[in-house]
This record gives C-alpha cells, structure tokens and sequence, in this order.
C-alpha cells in the first residue's frame, strides 16, 4: 500500500493499494475534506417539546492543518490495515469500511496507546479523524455508525506516554544483550535482536520471507538460502538479505546485514520452534487460536519488548547488586527504542571510520547518507534532517553512558 499527499495533480491525499489502483472511497473522502474544507461531527441536542435527545450529523469547516491530519492520521490506519491482512487476519483494505467499531478501537487502544506508545495528543489526532472518515461514510453512504474512543482503561496511560520524549531512547550494547537473554523463547530472542541488532521496526518482521522472491525484476535471496549459505561458507561472519519495500514504511526497500551468530539463530527457530505452517514468513504466531501458524501480529515486537523489560527492571530492583555499573531502565522504554540505538551505532561508527566529530555532521556528509541507506530513511525529504539531529543527539547520550559505566557511576 503506498500514500502520498498529490499537491500537484489532485491537490489532495492519495491511498493506492500493491496494484496502484487507487482506494475509492478513502481518496473520495480527502477529496471532499480538502476541497470543501468539511468535516462531518456527530451532534447532539434535545429537543425543547418532546424532551428527546436527538443524534445527527453535521458539516463543520475545519482548517488547513485540521485536514492534513485527518488525511495523514486514515493513512496511518490504513497501513496498520495493511499490514494486518498481511499477517493472515480476516480485515483487509477491501473490507475496512465496514470493520466494526470493536476492530477500530483495538488500533486506538492497543495499537497506538500500548504497542506505539503514542501520547494523549496523538491519540486524540487519530479519534477525531478516525471518527471524521467513519462518520462521513456514514452521512454519505449510510455505513453503520462506529463509537470511536479511548478506553477509560487506557487514558492513564495515553497521559503516561506523553512523558516518551523525555526518555533516553539510547541502549547501550550490553544493556541490549542483558534484554535478549531474558527473553523467554528463542522467537522473543530473536525479535528483540532483529529491532537491536539490524534496526528493524516491529512490523518489518513479517518481511522475513523463507523462499527466494522477486522485487523490482531482481531476484533475493530468502532465508532458506541463506541458511544453506551459512552452512557452506562456514568463515562469512556477515549475510545480506534484502528486506522488500511491502514490509517497510514508506514503502523503501533497504539491505539488511545479518551476522552470522543471529543467523544461525533464525536457522535453530526454524528447525526447531517454529510451527508447522504453509507460511512463507519466517515468524509464525504459535498461539493456540486461529491467528497459529499465521504471520506475527505487528504487535508481537513490542509486547515482547515491554515483558522483557519488565522482567530486567524487576530483578534489578530485586539485585541492585547484581547490576551495578548497568544502563538505568525505564518502565516508558519501547521496543522501537532498540532500532534507533541500532542507528546511534551505525551512525557513530561512520563517523568514527570518517574521522569526524559528530556534532559536525551535515546531511550531505557520508556518515550521514551510510546511516540513512542502513536505516531506510529519505535523505532529500523536507524532514530529512531531523533525522540527522536525533542520532547527533544520541551520539551525545551514548558518550555519556559510556562514560557513566566506565566510571562506576
């Protein structure tokens, strides 16, 4: 699936789906929000003479910003669709708009509060957009009326997650290896290996493919091959694998570099733990429901990541002796917080190799282009420099910890 605000031609938000053949009704809808300015809101009043609470919707303007969020924010939901039926669940692209309400609130609830860690704010953005798009088919097309909101549940923690930013996202290498032998199974192990150790997002494990493929006319090498590879050349420390662009975000492929002690890893789970499946994932679900055998929920990354965690800051609490000299955790700690320690690493060591300081690194400098290619990041987008600025400043974190460490602190 691929999305894109067309400013050119359509003059409005574009969701096409793996044929380029666009989504009707989401693109009739950012259509109708950005060229009308409308959005459609549920109201209620009661009615003075007979006392009743009457429900009706309404064309309310909105602003500028207002319909770029609403236009970003279905485009997020659509991927989390994507991705969904991907996996072997029963939801897809083709059948979201009639998705019941219950389907709508797990990806506010669980998805977005639990497994992303998003803020009060950012929840909020997706209800009302969420609520506008559904609220639309409804006014328009006569679709059931979904009831979108937070869990009373969850809103504790929405308001924890706005403290995210001021975590540390950096783990340093040993406090990663202290979280991947606390794993309970050699899945977990690996899962929390492939975010810390190859930079990989939570739903990019299902982009573990066993059979050779395909992409963009040039044939890949799955896992299966690479497992006879690992056999046969006994003295490669490293493998590439190319992670396809249906499994990334923004759809950009990148090269993976897989070294051989995880490797052998993957081999073990396959041999051993994985269950029988037709599957062509590598990460199969083993949950004694109908998802078994499937691909991994998107899920499965951070939940794993946040019991692991737990287990680590428990005992830490229990043994602080055992554990001095270690990296602090904390509880708000997520699992997309390996992946960006992965390219504090990749960053710092290219500057290093480079001979540079850096807090001197500009977008156009090679230690900044190696991490971006590593990472899958767009070097020429209007944002791309923020990205510069993160890895700057986790550079700096990581000195800090380092140093920390070294000296007993």
């Amino acid at each position: 699936m691929q999305r894109f605000n067309d400013k050119e031609y359509n003059k409005h938000w574009i969701y096409l789906d793996d044929n380029n053949a666009p989504l009707i009704l989401p693109c009739l809808y950012a259509r109708y929000i950005t060229q009308r300015g409308l959005s459609i809101e549920l109201k209620v009043k009661k009615d003075r003479i007979t006392n009743k609470i009457i429900h009706f919707f309404e064309e309310v303007e909105i602003s500028l910003d207002g319909q770029y969020v609403r236009c970003n924010q279905l485009g997020l939901f659509l991927d989390w669709v994507y991705i969904q039926s991907r996996s072997g669940s029963q939801i897809s692209l083709t059948n979201h708009t009639a998705l019941p309400g219950d389907v709508i609130n797990e990806y506010i609830n669980n998805y977005l509060i639990r497994t992303q860690g998003k803020s009060e704010i950012a929840v909020s953005k997706a209800v009302y957009s969420l609520k506008s798009y559904f609220n639309w088919l409804s006014y328009f097309f006569d679709n059931k009326y979904k009831n979108i909101f937070v869990f009373s549940s969850h809103r504790a923690l929405s308001r924890s997650n706005n403290k995210q930013d001021l975590l540390v996202k950096y783990l340093l290498p040993a406090t990663r290896e202290l979280l991947y032998r606390r794993a309970g199974t050699l899945l977990e192990e690996i899962v929390l290996r492939t975010g810390g150790d190859l930079g990989c997002r939570t739903k990019e494990n299902l982009g573990f493919l066993l059979k050779d493929f395909t992409a963009n006319q040039k044939k890949h090498s799955g896992l299966l091959s690479l497992f006879s590879e690992l056999e046969k050349k006994i003295d490669k420390h490293e493998f590439e694998y190319h992670l396809s662009s249906l499994y990334t975000k923004y759809g950009r492929s990148r090269t993976l570099y897989i070294p051989r002690s995880l490797l052998e890893k993957m081999k073990r789970y396959y041999n051993i733990e994985r269950p029988i499946s037709k599957s062509n994932y590598l990460f199969v679900s083993n949950a004694n429901n109908y998802s078994k055998g499937c691909g991994l929920s998107i899920e499965y990354g951070s939940s794993t990541f946040h019991k692991v965690l737990l287990r680590v800051i428990n005992s830490m609490d229990e043994n602080p002796e055992l554990y001095s000299g270690c990296q602090t955790l904390e509880r708000g700690a997520v699992y997309h917080h390996l992946r960006h320690s992965f390219g504090t690493d990749v960053f710092y060591e290219e500057c290093r190799k480079n001979g540079k300081n850096y807090e001197s690194i500009t977008t156009e400098s090679a230690a900044y282009i190696e991490t971006a290619r590593r990472m899958g990041h767009k070097v020429d987008g209007r944002n791309s420099n923020q990205t510069t600025k993160v890895y700057i400043h986790s550079c700096g974190y990581k000195d800090r910890l380092l140093k920390m460490v070294v000296n007993g602190e």
